[in-house]
């Protein structure tokens, strides 16, 4: 018999197969010198991982409008343990997406979920 912390761990596999099904780029905000010295915002990937998009709820949509307002926003899944925090820069097929929230669950999660607006 799993112990169960390896149940948990063994869910969470099955969810990252069944809810990620593409390739997930994330990156953070550095600062480099510009040609005179001034701080020019750049970008560093820090992991490459899978993710799972689908439309956020209503509910997702209304408690958060104070910082998604009418950007175009998806409900991005990740494994457990993905370094991603808000303004993380998420790369999914194509899209550019930053990271508005970090939905914090009070149970046992077994992905991370997160809303990303896109960034044209």
């Amino acid at each position: 018999m799993l112990s169960s912390f390896a149940n948990l761990d063994l869910i969470r596999s099955y969810a990252v197969a069944a809810a990620c099904d593409k390739t997930c780029v994330i990156q953070e905000k550095t600062t480099t010198p510009g040609t005179t010295g001034e701080p020019l915002a750049d970008y560093e990937t820090v992991e490459t991982t899978v993710a799972g998009m689908t439309q956020p709820t209503a509910g997702q949509l209304a408690n958060y409008d104070y910082v998604i307002g009418s950007l175009a926003t998806w409900l991005v899944k990740l494994p457990i343990g993905s370094r991603v925090k808000p303004q993380s820069l998420l790369l999914i097929e194509g899209q550019k997406l930053e990271v508005q929230i970090v939905l914090d669950p009070h149970s046992f999660p077994v992905l991370l979920s997160v809303l990303a607006s896109e960034v044209k």
